[in-house]
C-alpha cells in the first residue's frame, strides 16, 4: 500500500496508537523507504528520524510478546 510521509509522520506522532498499529507502522515506514521517494521525504524517517523512535517502540512491544 502507497503511503505518504505525512501520514507517515501523522502516525507516528499519535502516542495513542495501539501495539499493533505501532508494529503496522514500522512496517508501512520500511515499505516507504523500498519505494522511490524524493530524498527530502526518506530523511525524514532516517537516518535520526521517524523510524528511528518507531523502532524503539516496536522493539519493546517485540520483546514484551516474546517475538525477539
Amino acid at each position: 500500500m502507497a503511503q505518504n510521509i505525512e501520514d507517515l509522520v501523522k502516525r507516528a506522532q499519535n502516542k495513542d496508537n495501539s501495539d499493533d498499529e505501532w508494529l503496522q507502522l514500522e512496517k508501512d515506514m520500511l515499505e516507504f523507504l523500498k519505494e522511490d521517494h524524493p530524498q527530502s521525504e526518506r530523511k525524514r524517517l532516517i537516518p535520526l528520524g521517524w523510524l528511528e523512535s518507531v523502532t524503539i517502540i516496536c522493539d519493546g512491544i517485540k520483546r514484551e510478546r516474546g517475538m525477539r
